[in-house]
């Protein structure tokens, strides 16, 4: 009789599988291991009782935690463990905790060794990752936080046991955290931050260094399109990955149809509505149906000067600009000197934030802990989305005094309704009730959650192995 697993595993990525047969090797148990659509399949033979005690022991020590994990069963089987032995390919993923005692152990023959690479998960090349990051003891600016002492974790940070197994999985993706701790709250005057665990040999061994001097964290300006997810419930997405996620396919020239088109793929769609979401992209909504793709809508390009130069020739807002500029005259003469596609900027500008960045409305967003935001307004009229009825909404509440943090939740809050009755007028048109959703303003869990809640019956459909962006 043999002990059977079965192991979801939600990329065809191999490593995973690897470290299993790494696990099988160094033990001597009767085992073998297979990856096969989804699915890892590992087969223990149960007549060496103190073989298997041996890898229990051993997986329990060595075998990392992975984001892509899914559902495990478990089940005894009349069936014998296959003769072959798997192989894994190279990957750029982070030190296992096998690597990580060689370098960290004082005991170790290879401790403080920067020619350490990961050859525990039955792979026959190893990676080489030339990174070329310092790390400092000082905050620079927006620096992602390199957690140097994992003990301190929760000292330092507010976190759910979920996101701590995210932030020291193999695949080391940064996610944001609230800060808990007031003298670091102090140093980098933010509430969240970006926050990293050791993610390779160069990175592990600046830690350890801080770490004996006593300090638990290091900032550093983070590589483009790093690892980064959303955790909410039990919904974790890459938003943005150069390392571990499923590669896009070259199936359209438009790269917005193009990660839409690798998304139905995925999901085993032949009809699709989908919401594309992003800050570099732009928003639209893209359709596939009778296996061509295209956007049913896509929201012009915000240009603030032109939008309100329209608010302007409208008697309403025209008077609202001046109510606007008579209570905040400071924030109206930046917004009139401003030259800017960022939509964000301008928000931020109306809100009168020094920071106009998509990053900063989602941390005065996280501020808010109340339920139920403001009524934005995200209407569209002849020329697609109405700039003007957003931005006016806006700058009315902060006439009327709504505390911005507030305000930043009701933003995010309004994207989500829009997208949502979007998707549900585009689900009558087409007869199509399949929706993806994509892009990188779903880093608001603001937003994620508020599609989550409010579309939850037409069960969404975000990537577990594609990025949403990048």
């Amino acid at each position: 009789m043999s002990i059977v697993q079965t192991i979801e595993y939600k990329i065809e990525h191999r490593y995973f599988t690897g470290f299993l047969q790494h696990a099988i090797d160094e033990t001597g148990v009767k085992g073998s291991v297979e990856q096969k659509e989804g699915v890892i399949t590992l087969i223990l033979d149960e007549s060496d009782a103190e073989a298997l005690e041996r890898f229990s022991n051993y997986t329990q020590k060595y075998l990392p935690h992975s984001i892509f994990l899914g559902e495990i069963t478990t089940r005894r089987e009349d069936r014998e463990p296959a003769q072959s032995r798997f192989h894994s390919p190279v990957y750029p993923i982070a030190p296992c905790p096998l690597c990580l005692e060689e370098i960290t152990d004082p005991a170790s023959d290879r401790y403080l060794d920067d020619t350490v690479r990961c050859t525990h998960y039955a792979n026959d090349a190893v990676f080489e990752d030339r990174d070329p990051t310092c790390f400092s003891p000082h905050c620079n600016g927006n620096d992602t936080v390199l957690l140097c002492d994992a003990t301190k974790a929760r000292e330092l940070f507010l976190a759910t046991d979920e996101e701590l197994k995210a932030l020291f999985s193999i695949e080391k993706p940064t996610l944001k955290l609230t800060v808990k701790d007031p003298e670091l709250q102090a140093m980098t005057g933010q509430k969240f931050l970006r926050i990293k665990a050791p993610y390779n040999v160069k990175s592990v061994l600046a830690a350890l260094n801080a770490k004996e001097s006593g300090i638990s964290t290091l900032f550093f300006n983070e590589r483009p399109n790093e690892p980064t997810v959303v955790l909410v419930q039990e919904h974790l997405h890459m938003v943005y990955d150069n390392r571990i996620s499923a590669p896009l396919k070259n199936l359209h020239a438009d790269p917005v149809l193009n990660r839409f088109v690798n998304v139905a793929k995925e999901a085993n769609a032949n009809q699709a509505v989908g919401a594309y979401l992003s800050r570099n992209r732009g928003i639209s909504f893209p359709v596939l149906i009778n296996q061509k793709v295209k956007k049913a809508l896509e929201f012009p390009s915000f240009e603030l000067q032109t939008t309100l130069k329209t608010m302007l020739t409208d008697k309403t807002r025209c008077r609202l600009l001046e109510n606007f500029t008579e209570r905040y005259p400071d924030e109206s003469e930046i917004l009139s000197g401003m030259k800017t596609n960022d939509l964000f900027e301008a928000i931020m500008a109306v809100m009168g934030q020094e920071d106009g960045s998509f990053a900063a409305l989602n941390d005065l967003a996280l501020e808010f802990h109340g339920n139920g935001g403001l009524k934005i307004d995200m209407n569209f009229g002849e020329n697609g989305f109405d700039y003007a009825a957003m931005l006016g909404s806006i700058m009315s509440f902060r006439l009327a005094g709504a505390e911005p943090h507030y305000l930043a939740y009701s933003i995010f809050e309004a994207f989500g309704d829009m997208t949502i009755s979007v998707l549900g007028q585009l689900k009558r048109e087409f007869k199509i009730d399949k929706f993806l959703l994509m892009g990188d303003f779903f880093e608001s869990t603001v937003l994620f959650s508020r599609v989550l809640s409010k579309f939850q019956i037409s069960k969404p459909y975000f990537s577990t192995r594609i990025a949403l962006d990048g």
